[in-house]
């Protein structure tokens, strides 16, 4: 009963957040939400058992990609006024058009998963990796990989930088 109640508070979270995130006209609060959708995702993860999904939520799109939306937001610092979006009927309904559409995907890839079960070598279900295998993959086979992510975030993060820098007049 407790877990029912619990996906029901983290759902109704983690969509309202979501909303909020296109909803919101300052780019900050908007951050805000996300965090709050991403953090709402993360015990959704943790409610279904998937701890290391839930782990690699909280330290990857928490913990890197969202300060980096809000360094990047900090950055641009938008003090101006937000123009109105426009609300004209075309624009509604391609917006009706385009969450029902997918909706009705989300429907269909549910229906696909629910089908076909994987059976793992015994007949039953596979069990998850544990962190520790997880680890062990990441750190042998896909080093490489994950060294040159590292390198391609401090360029990025050095190329942020040297858009946004003021150059000092001569004077």
């Amino acid at each position: 009963m407790i877990e029912t109640i619990l996906f029901w508070v983290l759902a109704l979270a983690a969509v309202s957040s979501a909303l909020c995130v296109v909803a919101l006209r300052n780019p900050v609060n908007s951050v805000m939400a996300l965090l709050a959708a991403m953090l709402a995702t993360a015990g959704l993860y943790a409610l279904m058992g998937a701890t290391v999904v839930a782990l690699f939520q909280v330290i990857i799109y928490i913990g890197a990609v969202l300060v980096l939306f809000l360094f990047v937001v900090m950055l641009l610092n938008l003090k101006g006024p937000v123009p109105d979006m426009p609300r004209n009927p075309a624009a509604v309904a391609t917006s009706a058009a385009a969450v029902g559409l997918t909706a009705g995907m989300a429907w269909l890839g549910w229906k696909a998963v629910n089908l076909s079960i994987p059976a793992g070598p015994g007949g039953g279900l596979r069990p998850e990796p544990g962190l520790a295998e997880i680890a062990v993959e990441l750190f042998s086979r896909h080093l490489l990989v994950f060294e040159l992510t590292s390198v391609l975030l401090l360029a990025a993060a050095v190329g942020a930088v040297l858009v946004t820098r003021k150059e000092k007049d001569p004077s």
